[in-house]
């Protein structure tokens, strides 16, 4: 097959060597990968379980900007304990009231809503039905329409069972009572069937059932606090109620306080754990709900300070999907075994913390979610299209001489600083969230001139530093800082807490709910693409001055770390089988060894080997405890594959013809560089040619660059964009490069480019 390859060094060893050599060096470094992932997933001992009763008290529609002590002092008082925002995304962008109960009842995201994600946009919420009481009125055996239910969830792909945590409840024995109808879907079996039921239609009687029923016994108590709809965000086909939205916040924290007043008239606030939650949105707009718990935790001690599960790793930040799992721990204990779960239980952290800092750092969670989401589009639209202006920009530049060779000198010197901002953009969106610049007003207009000015900040910094930097001499100097600052913030954001990255530009959302930590496919494609080109400045700079063995060294250690980074710290599955082949095949060519299909298979055989062990750990933790990678390898056990397949088709099918900026940025870069920079006959533009026969691991570097991202693009979710978001980065550092190559070397004769 077409190979890179660097001319050997003079006195060095044989490529033969220097590949077994490699092959050997990989194999040892994969069973370290293997067994520190082993030793890190060692579950530590357990400890002991409590069984204090349990009342959950679900509602919808309600934020912590809603709450304040003179108009919700119950929900207020819950600042006692622990305290949280929830990401309630179902199906749909947002989640209806029965949503949310579905959630709680399946422990996966489930709706009630049979239809297109386009009909859900402007359909009204449909009220929570009513159950069927088949016996008397005191709590006999009721039903709800699970069947409904589960027809709809058949036929999405998040393979929900509403009905699981009923189930799992009955089984064991567990005494429950449903007051309402959302507690009566959450604590419905998977046949519909609700030991105990009561329709509680003011708070007296919401606080008569609940005293009664933890005084005789009852371990598990789910209350529907009611619905609060938002008439100035609801869908076109919903009509607004009689009630104000603050009126409906009131009502619900009249039932809340009756449940309070219950708990302490009886089993105690200290012996009894309250979940107070909302689980759904209160109109079309997605918003992070509120959460708080008191009393007794999973595991041990109580519910102080912050919540926090391991699903999202996120302080204050928690989803319904997690209750499911919540519920379970409390009520049966942490080994309580129930399959099918995609949440972890909902502890807390940071006790001690003051009221008003929780109070604080709850109201800021939601307040930077929504100032960002406006803005996330605009920052995509404007960045790519700026990144095709900046490609035919470069394509003049590179093929005029205004003014001789002084002119041409200022002209790409003023491009090479352009094309430097543009790569700085990248790491930049990250560190704007150094700064709080979601508090700057309230409306959107204040948002964007906040975050333009915190990026622009960070952009001038790490431009100045690119530009004026010791490596400033070296061509492929700032190509390698901006991609090294850019793979270090997503690297040491990871390691931290995932805080940069959420609620940025170019980062998760956490009312998106599809990843709360770690690095997605966006953040993927910048880390690797930054980490690569890093490496392939460092690279050529050794192999340039003939150190080829530490440059051989150096690339594998770039890429075992940049895997343990991606994989480990940044939880992502996708993203090793990817960096693994693109950083071998840099490490085999710089060694000067040829590129065959029998080391192709071995490389990827060994990539495989080492997702499959660090998956394979994963999974040999507890349940609670897994990651993703755990749950994935629990998914192919279960059979749900062909689903996985299905959903991640589904999602880059929808970028490549739902987002065309995306699809014609890829689109434009991959004919900027075929046909400006890598096609020099065509346009008459040498410089690409020039460069490669300059800087002997340019080439080879982007052939392994392009590996990647290809790669990234089939084994991901969404993985249409990776290609683009990697280019945004890749491509304006390259035109940075080639322009200090008219000002170091001389013409040199053109010839075919060779990958």
């Amino acid at each position: 097959m077409p190979h890179p390859t660097v001319p050997p060094s003079p006195a060095r060893s044989t490529p033969s060597a220097l590949s077994k050599r490699f092959l050997g060096a990989l194999g040892v470094l994969c069973a370290l990968v293997g067994v520190f992932v082993t030793v890190g997933a060692a579950p530590a001992g357990a400890a002991p379980d409590r069984r204090a009763p349990l009342v959950v008290v679900g509602f919808s529609g309600v934020r912590w900007s809603d709450v304040s002590a003179e108009a919700t002092p119950a929900l207020a008082s819950m600042t006692s304990g622990a305290v949280g925002t929830v990401a309630v995304r179902s199906v749909f962008t947002a989640a209806c009231p029965a949503d949310g109960w579905l959630a709680l009842s399946a422990g996966r995201r489930a709706t009630d809503f049979d239809g297109t994600s386009a009909q859900h946009a402007s359909a009204a919420c449909a009220p929570v039905p009513t159950p069927v009481v088949t016996a008397d009125a005191t709590g006999g055996p009721t039903s709800v329409q699970m069947q409904e239910y589960r027809r709809i969830a058949d036929g999405d792909t998040f393979s929900a069972v509403p009905g699981t945590l009923g189930a799992a409840l009955a089984a064991a024995g567990t005494r429950t009572l449903a007051v309402n109808q959302g507690a009566a879907i959450a604590l419905a079996d998977t046949a519909g069937t609700v030991p105990r039921y009561v329709p509680a239609n003011t708070p007296d009687a919401v606080g008569g059932y609940v005293q009664d029923a933890l005084e005789s016994g009852t371990q598990v108590v789910v209350v529907d606090a009611g619905v609060v709809r938002d008439p100035a965000d609801l869908p076109s086909q919903e009509n607004a109620p009689a009630a104000s939205r603050a009126e409906q916040v009131v009502a619900v924290d009249a039932d809340l306080a009756a449940v309070q007043r219950a708990i302490a008239a009886s089993t105690g606030a200290d012996a009894t754990t309250l979940l107070a939650v909302s689980l759904a949105d209160a109109g079309k707009t997605a918003h992070l709900q509120f959460g708080a718990a008191t009393g007794p935790q999973p595991g041990s001690g109580t519910y102080d300070g912050f919540l926090g599960s391991r699903s999202t790793r996120q302080t204050a930040i928690v989803q319904t999907t997690d209750l499911t799992p919540t519920v379970l721990a409390l009520a049966l204990g942490s080994d309580h075994g129930t399959a099918g779960l995609v949440g972890a239980p909902v502890t807390s952290t940071d006790a001690g913390t003051s009221a008003a800092a929780r109070e604080e750092k709850v109201r800021d969670l939601d307040a930077a979610a929504q100032a960002v989401q406006p803005l996330v589009g605009p920052f995509f639209t404007v960045w790519g299209a700026s990144q095709i202006v900046l490609y035919a920009v470069a394509t003049i530049a590179l093929r005029k001489a205004w003014g001789g060779q002084t002119g041409r000198r200022r002209v790409l010197a003023w491009l090479r600083a352009l094309a430097v901002v543009f790569g700085a953009v990248c790491a930049s969106t990250f560190l704007a969230n150094t700064i709080p610049w979601w508090r700057a007003g309230d409306s959107t207009g204040s948002h964007l001139l906040a975050v333009t000015g915190a990026v622009g900040l960070y952009v001038a910094v790490i431009t100045a530093l690119a530009l004026l930097g010791p490596w400033r001499r070296h061509p492929l100097g700032p190509l390698g800082f901006v991609g090294f600052v850019t793979a270090a913030v997503l690297a040491v954001d990871c390691a931290t807490g995932s805080r940069l990255i959420t609620s940025s530009l170019n980062g998760l959302q956490p009312v998106v709910a599809g990843r709360f930590y770690g690095l997605g496919n966006q953040q993927f494609a910048l880390f690797a693409t930054g980490s690569l080109l890093f490496t392939i400045a460092v690279a050529d700079w050794l192999v340039r001055t003939g150190r080829r063995t530490p440059a051989v060294v150096f690339v594998a250690a770039a890429g075992l770390l940049a895997t343990y980074v991606d994989g480990v710290l940044g939880s992502d599955f996708g993203g090793p089988p990817a960096i693994l082949p693109a950083f071998g095949f840099l490490a085999l060519v710089v060694a000067g060894v040829r590129i065959t299909w029998r080391r192709v298979v071995v490389l990827l055989g060994a990539t495989v080997l080492v997702l499959a062990a660090i998956s394979f750990a994963d999974w040999l933790r507890p349940t609670d405890d897994q990651t993703h990678l755990g749950r994935f390898v629990q998914t192919l056990i279960d059979g749900g594959a062909w689903q996985i397949v299905e959903r991640k088709g589904a999602q880059n099918l929808r970028i490549l013809y739902g987002n065309w900026l995306l699809s014609l940025v890829l689109a434009v870069a991959a004919v900027f560089i075929a046909f400006v920079l890598a096609r020099p006959k065509v346009l008459g533009v040498s410089v690409l040619e020039r460069a490669y026969a300059a800087f002997p691991v340019l080439k080879p570097g982007l052939a392994c660059l392009l590996v990647l991202l290809v790669i990234g693009f089939a084994v991901n979710d969404s993985g249409a964009a990776i290609p683009a978001v990697g280019a945004m980065l890749a491509v304006p550092l390259l035109i940075a490069c080639i322009t200090r190559v008219p000002e170091e070397l001389p013409a040199v004769e053109e010839s075919p480019a060779r990958v």
